[in-house]
């Protein structure tokens, strides 16, 4: 049987299969908090259970005035049962504690790649759909959502940029259709979009005015309180 060839699969088929860990994500932080909850339901009845029988104790030792070996007996035993109770009682704390920990990691991951996603999302909309009309507009807002050397680069041929749009009456629209995010690091991430474009406009050729399949990698980083994109790339 022939291997499957990420590159021959569609955009569509791309976007679904690198949507896949998101879900799988959830699923384990379901799955996470579920654990959680349960160990501490059950360390929680481990406890009550030692407070009654440190309870019986103390009861059983008030009554006896004077104790004699069979007594001290009595009273080691317990003492030791109680000592591994709260042994168990201790581990199954911890494990709690660790499991709402990494389900509170997980939600923190899955927050931070809707942030990611969204900025993409919006970052090539405001790339692809321009206007002639509003030129000027349409290139401050790519520079207002753009940093590092792409924003350098666009800065730097925003001018004819512009000029070309006017000259040629441009009017673009786009949409996106999907969106994942490939990887995280930090405050920066890689997001893997699939959008549709076409040219509108009397002066646009036909074989444009059809629409056309993207797929776009655009690297993110956070820039103060903001998301902007640093890098596009076209594959």
């Amino acid at each position: 049987m022939a291997a499957h060839d990420p590159e021959s699969a569609g955009p569509d088929e791309r976007a679904a299969t690198e949507e896949a860990p998101g879900r799988i994500a959830d699923d384990e932080a379901a799955g996470a908090q579920a654990r959680a909850e349960a160990a501490r339901a059950r360390a929680d009845e481990l406890r009550r259970r030692i407070e009654a029988a440190e309870a019986e104790h103390a009861g059983a030792a008030a009554e006896a005035e004077t104790p004699g070996p069979s007594s001290r007996t009595a009273r080691v035993l317990p003492a030791v049962g109680l000592g591994i109770a709260g042994a168990l009682a201790a581990g199954l704390l911890a494990l709690a504690g660790y499991l709402l920990w990494q389900h509170k990691t997980m939600a923190q991951e899955r927050h931070s790649a809707a942030e990611f996603a969204a900025a993409a999302r919006q970052d090539v909309i405001n790339l692809m759909s321009i206007d002639y009309t509003t030129a000027d507009d349409s290139v401050k807002r790519v520079l207002d959502g753009s940093t590092g050397r792409f924003r350098a680069n666009f800065a730097d041929t925003a001018d004819d940029f512009v000029k070309a749009l006017k000259d040629e009456k441009i009017i673009t629209k786009a949409t996106v259709n999907h969106v994942a995010v490939e990887s995280t690091t930090g405050d920066s991430a890689v997001v893997l979009v699939s959008a549709t474009s076409h040219r509108e406009g009397p002066q646009a050729p036909k074989d444009q005015q059809e629409p056309r399949l993207w797929r776009i990698a655009v690297t993110l980083e956070r820039d103060g309180d903001q998301i902007k994109m640093s890098a596009v790339e076209f594959v």
